[in-house]
Parts: C-alpha cells; structure tokens; sequence
C-alpha cells in the first residue's frame, strides 16, 4: 500500500509528487518492475497530469524508473552496479569526514550524535523501521554538516534513493545491531580525536553493504533482473 503524505505548505507539484515517488520506491511500497499507474497515482496525491509527468521524467534520469514509450512508466529493478559506486564513492568522502570531525566537532555536536545512537536503539527494541532508517539518514547527514561539506553531501543525496533502498531491504534481512555498534564507535573515535581509527569505523562501516547483498539477494531475488 503506497504511503502518501500532505504536501507541503508552498511546495510545488512537480517536487511533492517526487518526494511521494522516491519515499515509495525507497521503502519498497512501489516495488520494482511494477507500472506507475498515472490515473490512481494523481487521485491519491490530488494533482494533475503534468507534475506526474515532469517528476517520472526526472526519476527516469536518475534510473529509479524506466519509461518504455507507448507502454507506461516502471519502477526500476535494483541496480547493484550504481549501488557499489555509490558505496565506494561513500566510503572514500565519508572515511575523510571522520579524520576532519576529529579536529572539526564540538562538545554540543557530538552530544548530538550520542543522543541520534541513543535514539536508534531505543527503536531497534521496539523494531521501528521507518524510525531506524530516518535516524541512519540523519547521523550521517549531520556528519557532512557538521564538517561544512554540503557539496559533498547534496552529491551523494543525489542518487541516494538507490542506496537507501538497500539500506530498508537489509534492515528486513540483516540485524541492525552492528550498524549501531559502527555509529556509537565511531564518534567515541571522534571524540578521542583518534583519525587512524575513525577512517577504520566508517570504512568499515561502509563495507557492510557488500556483507548484506548476498542476503537481500537471497531474500528478495525478484527485486534484480541483472
């Protein structure tokens, strides 16, 4: 079931029908290989044709859909290699992040991402996925912030749907347990002002991808077609 939420005040067409689509890609109430079906898809969001359009032809760009002309517009499959790249491109800025928050982050700052760990496992025992997943997004969102890397960080949102899919589809096959382990960890190396150590966490930290994989193919085969 496609999970729409109220459009913002002043936002426009295009960008909320968007955010719905990403949002239901990303947590998988859009599954992949299935069609966008226009008519019911602007009855739940109450727009129009038009911001449909635009925001399926942006998402085509982004390869999180694929429009086959004459036929309709389809929920990408789960592209690994854009996954990887993405992953690898994540380890390297995110492992210099970690070395320059050592020098970089304040008392306040990091009682803010003690108080984000504290938070995430508060709902891992009450198994609250969507709480998990945005809490993972801020952790390190604050981190790219926090160092004042914002080019940085509008570049890896920019393709982030594909990896954040991942990340919901291992939260469902994966305990979530050493993710937390990694984050917690990782700013006590912050905090110590220990680099050589906190390049290690986030790389580490970074490679759980390439652990979880194997599992979500196995779990969820039909979500790949390569």
């Amino acid at each position: 079931m496609l999970n729409i939420t109220e459009k913002s005040e002043g936002e426009a067409a295009k960008d909320y029908v968007l955010r719905q689509l990403i949002y239901n890609i990303v947590h998988t109430n859009l599954l992949p290989g299935q069609k966008l079906e226009a008519p019911e898809l602007c009855s739940l969001m109450n727009v129009s044709n038009n911001p449909l359009r635009e925001a399926e032809l942006e998402l085509a760009q982004s390869k999180l859909i694929e429009i086959k002309p004459k036929i309709g517009a389809f929920v990408s499959y789960v592209n690994s290699d854009i996954v990887e790249q993405l992953r690898d491109l994540r380890c390297v800025l995110e492992a210099q992040l970690a070395v320059e928050a050592c020098d970089i982050l304040t008392k306040n700052q990091l009682d803010s991402l003690y108080e984000n760990v504290a938070l995430w496992e508060m709902y891992i025992k009450r198994g609250d996925e969507e709480k998990i997943f945005t809490l993972d997004k801020e952790f390190h969102g604050s981190l790219y912030k926090m160092c004042d890397k914002t080019v940085w960080y509008n570049l890896v949102e920019s393709m982030a749907p594909h990896f954040d899919r991942t990340t919901i589809l291992s939260f469902r096959c994966k305990e979530t347990g050493r993710i937390l382990k990694d984050h917690g960890e990782l700013v006590a190396a912050i905090e110590k002002k220990d680099k050589e150590k906190a390049a290690h966490i986030s790389q580490r930290h970074m490679s759980r991808y390439s652990e979880n994989i194997d599992a979500i193919r196995k779990m969820f085969p039909e979500y790949f077609n390569d």
